[in-house]
């Protein structure tokens, strides 16, 4: 198994692919952020479900859509949800 990059407990961490125009804009949003391209993660479909494995220990629920945003090491979501957080202040 591949090894895989932890979110960091301080910031924002942001795991994202390539062609992914939410990844893109998230990038372009959060200044001072640690990018974890995932393209080498998912390149076969075991790859795939290994890294999928590996980051449900972090997300604790099952969530299969990138961007994958961690601030100070909690699960925020995707896009819409890291919108609806800065929107109400957590």
């Amino acid at each position: 198994m591949k090894k895989y990059t932890k979110p960091c407990d301080s910031g924002y961490t942001i795991y994202t692919i390539s062609n992914c125009k939410y990844c893109t804009l998230i990038k372009n949003n959060i200044n001072k952020c640690k990018i974890i391209n995932c393209d080498n993660y998912i390149k076969t479909l075991r790859e795939r479900d290994d890294f999928y494995k590996f980051i449900e220990k972090y997300t604790i629920i099952p969530y299969k859509y990138f961007p994958m945003i961690f601030n100070k090491g909690a699960f925020v979501g995707g896009y819409k949800e890291w919108l609806n957080s800065k929107n109400t202040k957590i």
